[in-house]
């Protein structure tokens, strides 16, 4: 007995003195978690994003990368067979464009390995991400390291060689790893067990596939859908977005979880927003510390206007109004001045204006034409 109090002792005082490696603060408000990498001599903000199989750079960069990889170079290095030049993402279908890694940092943390990098038009997202983001931090990369993320404190910290997690956690599922690297988890969906890709890049709480979305409407978990655009890499799409009764992952449920028709089944942001995480990856384990609000509702904007962030000016993309809306003396392209005579928002401050309870009213003024417009905006319903 003394003998294993004294184990434990060690082990609890050994895991008590762990440093990370990295550590960095993030906006909890943002789109997702972006990160500063040191890219030659430039340093730019890198999305970290475990529902990528690789690292990716933007376009811009593919003078730093050098001559791309044959396929079969690239099916060596990867250990992934690739059916064609082009490969399927959450976000999106991209040219299978490899090139061998260079070197770039994360902190102290080298990115470089035996993976490659890839290539991807990520420009076209800055309007709607409101980040001007250069790269994409994949599974590839991130796989080696153990990452503890405090969502309340906007704090991520990487550990290297470290033990296995033995912090707190409210729950904690084992991680297995799809055909292309993505890490995954079991979610029950209503009796039927399904493998739901990890995915921290989706701003989202999730996606289901087309079938698992026919299951959830036969067992009648699915409140309510509507339609929604879907923006991608490759494309601007629409999809069918839904309320779930509630959604079960390990011993805890979810009331009134929002996900998409996908062609993947996904955990996104949202859902991993509702507590402090720990992707504990070198042990193939995920540990969730619940908030106290976990099961809070998700905010859905009730006006129907969607907004970007265009060189940094905010700019109405569409004006589509939800039922009970009123939008009217509004335009696609208007540049916004403010909101409530709020000027210089972000983009997050902008959309959180328009996710207030139905029937709160709004005074938006944008200038159009070298003119300025004042409308006067009412909140409509949520459309789920």
């Amino acid at each position: 007995m003394v003998i294993r109090l004294l184990l434990l002792f060690y082990t609890v005082f050994l895991y008590a003195g762990e440093r990370p490696f990295y550590q960095h603060d993030f906006d909890t408000q943002s789109t997702g978690i972006f990160l500063p990498v040191q890219v030659g001599k430039e340093e730019c903000m890198f999305l970290f994003d475990t529902g990528a199989s690789f690292v990716v750079l933007d376009n811009a960069f593919e003078h730093l990368l050098g001559e791309p990889l044959s396929l079969r170079e690239a099916q060596a290095r990867t250990g992934i067979t690739f059916a064609s030049g082009r490969i399927g993402t959450p976000n999106g279908e991209i040219a299978l464009k490899m090139y061998p890694s260079v070197p770039m940092r994360l902190g102290r943390m080298q990115i470089a390995n035996r993976f490659p990098y890839m290539l991807a038009d990520l420009q076209s997202l800055w309007p709607f991400s409101g980040v001007k983001f250069c790269g994409i931090l994949g599974a590839s990369f991130l796989h080696q390291f153990r990452w503890e993320i405090d969502f309340k404190k906007g704090i991520i910290k990487g550990y290297i060689g470290a033990e296995p997690y033995m912090g707190r956690y409210t729950a904690r599922e084992r991680l297995f790893w799809s055909a292309g690297q993505i890490p995954q988890v079991a979610v029950d969906l209503q009796g039927k067990v399904v493998a739901f890709d990890i995915d921290t890049g989706d701003n989202g709480s999730g996606r289901v596939k087309s079938e698992n979305l026919l299951y959830l409407r036969k067992t009648g978990q699915v409140l309510k859908s509507h339609e929604q655009e879907v923006v991608t890499v490759s494309e601007l799409s629409s999809s069918e977005e839904f309320r779930l009764k509630y959604l079960r992952f390990g011993d805890v449920t979810y009331p009134n979880i929002i996900l998409q028709e996908s062609r993947q089944n996904a955990l996104g942001l949202a859902f991993f927003k509702r507590h402090d995480v720990v992707f504990d990856f070198p042990y193939n384990m995920l540990y969730l510390q619940h908030h106290q609000d976990y099961a809070i509702e998700q905010e859905r904007d009730k006006s129907g206007i969607r907004i970007v962030m265009i060189d940094g000016r905010l700019k109405i993309y569409s004006v589509k109004p939800m039922p009970g809306a009123v939008t009217d003396g509004l335009e696609k392209d208007d540049e916004i001045i403010s909101i409530n005579e709020k000027k210089d928002l972000s983009l997050f401050q902008a959309r959180r204006l328009l996710r207030q309870t139905e029937g709160t009213r709004l005074l938006m003024e944008v200038k159009r034409d070298g003119k300025t417009i004042k409308a006067h905006i009412v909140l409509g319903e949520d459309p789920l």
